[in-house]
């Protein structure tokens, strides 16, 4: 019962927050206002599914934010040389596979620790965008995108519940978090994911290919990353060399005040939903109140010491610290 309650926490806090500032905040639950909640939540969702796999392991990565910005800027110089919106997002897409790669195999291969590994190829991801963008476009770090169809990828309703129009990045996120559930719990790389990070010695003895699972969910988590970063572009009308400035600590919180623990072997997909629509709804509460972007950081950060002193002290009557 206890484990549950726990699991339950983030969405539950999440419910009490809607319902706080549906009552207080003028606008906040109008169809257009929550759609934007979900719409500029996707972006930091979709990389969350891959950060609790990464995390879960015992992992960390602090490279998602650049792999953003490389990727926006790698799909917008696609189409400025002309090549379709298909093969362009596709190689967006791919481009983020190739960093997580990269960052899987500074760690399994030179065994370099994950913080240390991820730090230098978000400053390699950071670097490269500004340079590519400066060196497409002679002067600038940004890089516009006037294909209509490609604004769609951001803005695009498809269906509309009620008066909440259900966007594309949306419906992205949610098939993203619908496919992210299932491999956790109901595939060989969710179970061994869990086994790794629990222990990964005793992994090790138990013929789990510790390595080849650990380069899998830094590819998996580049990937996800790549596509949060042809939303981003789509949504901000072109590949930026800054886009995504931050994004890693946000990423990184939402699967901390989802439940998932930094010490590894603990985390859910739908705590982290929870815990990406919490910093959602505090900012769009935050701005609708005028209310100063520096306390947004304030109640995140404080929100993040709570999860993780919360996890501390079960791990700690729990015997596992």
């Amino acid at each position: 019962m206890k484990r549950l309650l726990a699991k339950l926490l983030p969405f539950l806090f999440l419910i009490v927050l809607v319902a706080l500032l549906a009552v207080t905040t003028r606008g906040f639950v109008k169809g257009e206002n929550i759609a934007n909640i979900l719409r500029f939540s996707s972006g930091i969702v979709i990389m969350g599914v891959g950060m609790t796999f990464v995390i879960v392991s015992a992992g960390i990565d602090l490279s998602v934010g650049s792999i953003v910005a490389f990727t926006s800027v790698i799909v917008a110089w696609c189409m400025h040389g002309g090549i379709p919106l298909v093969p362009s997002l596709l190689i967006g897409t791919l481009t983020g596979s190739l960093w997580g790669a990269l960052n899987g195999a500074l760690i399994v291969t030179l065994r370099l620790p994950p913080f240390v590994a991820t730090l230098a190829s978000m400053g390699m991801a950071r670097g490269g965008a500004i340079l590519l963008a400066r060196h497409i476009t002679g002067f600038g770090t940004s890089i516009e995108i006037t294909d209509e169809s490609f604004a769609q990828i951001g803005s695009g309703t498809i269906f509309s519940v009620g008066s909440v129009p259900v966007l594309v990045p949306v419906v992205i996120m949610f098939v993203v978090v619908a496919l992210g559930y299932y491999i956790l719990n109901h595939t060989r790389l969710g179970r061994y994911t869990f086994a790794i990070g629990s222990n990964v010695e005793a992994a090790r003895f138990s013929g789990i290919g510790v390595g080849r699972y650990t380069l899998l969910v830094y590819i998996l988590l580049g990937t996800l990353a790549g596509v949060a970063g042809m939303i981003e572009a789509s949504i901000n009308r072109g590949g930026h060399g800054t886009l995504g400035q931050g994004y890693e600590l946000q990423v990184i919180a939402a699967v901390v005040i989802g439940g998932g623990s930094l010490s590894g072997g603990v985390g859910t997909i739908l705590g982290t939903l929870s815990g990406a629509l919490i910093m959602g709804v505090i900012r769009n509460g935050c701005i609708l109140n005028r209310i100063d972007y520096e306390w947004q950081l304030v109640v995140i950060s404080v929100l993040i010491v709570i999860a993780v002193a919360v996890d501390t002290y079960r791990r700690r009557r729990t015997g596992t610290a």
